[in-house]
C-alpha cells in the first residue's frame, strides 16, 4: 500500500481539476434548483461527491490489472442485482431500476456499464492475438445481451444502448474477420425494422414520434424537450442569473435535476455558460484519450477505450437529447446530473483510468511484467 501511495505523485492533476470543476458546477446547479423548488438534491449530491471521491482514490491505488481475473465475479454479482430489481426494485416514474439499501437507492444498470467494460476487456485481451470469428464472438455477445435485455425491460433504453456500444467499440479495435463485419452490416440493416416492431415498446416509439413531430405531442411526450428548449433559448447570451431562471423556478421542465440538468445551467448562465461547460467536457475527453497511449497491455487499452466511449456517448447523447436534436432515451450528464450511482460509477471509471496512468513509469521500466 505504501508503494501505491507513492504512485499518487504521478497523478494527472489537470484531469482531476477539470473533473472537480464540472462536479462543483453540477452541485451549484442543484443548489439553485433546491433553493427554488425545495428537496434535498444539493445535499445528497454533495454527500455522493464525498463518497465517490473516496472510491476514486481507492480505485486509483488498486492496480487495474487485478480486475482481469475478478471481472467475471463482479459481472455475476451485478447480474444477480439486475434480477433482484424485478423482485424487490423501487419504482419511480413508471420505471423499476433501483434497489433500496436503507440509507440509499442503488441502480445496478449504472454499475453494469463499468462491470461489462471489465469483463469484455478481459475477454478481448485474452484473445487479442487472433482474428475472431462468430464462434469466438458469441460469448462476449451473450455477456452483453443478457444485461441489456434485463435493463431494457426496466425500462432503461439509454443504459441498454450503452452496453451494446461498449461491445461494438471493442469489436472495432479488436481483430475481427472480414466475413464477420460483412455479415453484421447486412444483419444490422435487416434487423432495423424488426427492432422497431418487436424490441421497442410503445413508450419508446412515442418518444421517437415526438422527436420527429414535436408540435403534435407538445402537451404530452414532447413537453419535456420543448420546455427544455425554451429554457435554453431564454438564457440567450449571458443567462438570467444564478437562481433566477423563471422556467427552472417554475418547475416547467420535468427531470431538471437528472437528465435535463443542462437546461437549468443554460437558462441561468446562457450561451456563455453552456460553452464553458461543453468546453470542460471536451478537455475532459481529450485528456482521457491522451492517457490511452500509456496502456501497454491489451487489457488496459481495451478497458480504457470502453470507458472513454461510454463517457463520450453519455455526454453527447445528453446534450443532443436536451437540445431536441435526439430522441429522449434517459441518459444523464456525467458528473453533472443528480444521481448517486451514476456519480459513483463515473468516479470509479475515472479511478481505473488514473490507475493506468500513475503506473506508466512502472511499465516503462518493467515491460516483462506484462
Amino acid at each position: 500500500m505504501l508503494n501505491n501511495l507513492k504512485l499518487l505523485k504521478n497523478t494527472h492533476w489537470f484531469l482531476v481539476i477539470i473533473t472537480y470543476i464540472i462536479l462543483i458546477i453540477g452541485v451549484l446547479n442543484l443548489y439553485s434548483l433546491q433553493l427554488n423548488q425545495g428537496g434535498n438534491f444539493y445535499i445528497m449530491q454533495s454527500f455522493w461527491v464525498l463518497i465517490s471521491s473516496i472510491i476514486f482514490i481507492l480505485i486509483t491505488l488498486i492496480d487495474y490489472r487485478l480486475f482481469f481475473e475478478s471481472s467475471i465475479i463482479l459481472y455475476i454479482i451485478n447480474i444477480l442485482m439486475l434480477f433482484a430489481v424485478f423482485l424487490f426494485g423501487v419504482t419511480r416514474n413508471a420505471s423499476t431500476r433501483w434497489l433500496n439499501f436503507g440509507l440509499f437507492l442503488y441502480q445496478p444498470s449504472e454499475s453494469m456499464k463499468l462491470v461489462l467494460a471489465l469483463v469484455l476487456a478481459a475477454y478481448f485481451a485474452k484473445n487479442s492475438k487472433e482474428s475472431l470469428g462468430f464462434k469466438k464472438l458469441a460469448y462476449p455477445f451473450f455477456l452483453t445481451l443478457l444485461p441489456a435485455v434485463l435493463i431494457k425491460i426496466q425500462p432503461d433504453l439509454g443504459s441498454a444502448v450503452i452496453l451494446f456500444i461498449e461491445f461494438g467499440v471493442l469489436m472495432f479495435f479488436a481483430k475481427i474477420k472480414r466475413s464477420v463485419w460483412l455479415t453484421l452490416i447486412i444483419l444490422f440493416i435487416v434487423l432495423i425494422p424488426v427492432m422497431w416492431f418487436f424490441v421497442l415498446n410503445d413508450y419508446h416509439k412515442k418518444r421517437f414520434d415526438a422527436f420527429l413531430n414535436p408540435e403534435k405531442f407538445a402537451k404530452t411526450t414532447a413537453y419535456q424537450t420543448i420546455q427544455a428548449k425554451f429554457a435554453i433559448g431564454s438564457g440567450k447570451t449571458y443567462g438570467k442569473g444564478f437562481t433566477k431562471g423563471p422556467i427552472s423556478k417554475g418547475k416547467f421542465v420535468p427531470e431538471q435535476e437528472t437528465d435535463f440538468a443542462f437546461s437549468v445551467l443554460a437558462e441561468e448562465f446562457g450561451f456563455l455558460g453552456s460553452v464553458i461547460l461543453i468546453s470542460l467536457y471536451i478537455i475532459f475527453l481529450f485528456l482521457l484519450i491522451s492517457i490511452l497511449k500509456y496502456a501497454f497491455d491489451p487489457f488496459g487499452f481495451y478497458l480504457g477505450i470502453i470507458i472513454v466511449s461510454y463517457f463520450t456517448f453519455q455526454i453527447l447523447m445528453n446534450l443532443l437529447m436536451v437540445t431536441g436534436l435526439f430522441p429522449v432515451i434517459g441518459v444523464p450528464l456525467p458528473f453533472f446530473s443528480y444521481g448517486g450511482t451514476n456519480l459513483l460509477i463515473s468516479m470509479a471509471s475515472l479511478g481505473i483510468i488514473m490507475s493506468l496512468y500513475i503506473r506508466r513509469y512502472f511499465f516503462d521500466y518493467n515491460p516483462e511484467a506484462l
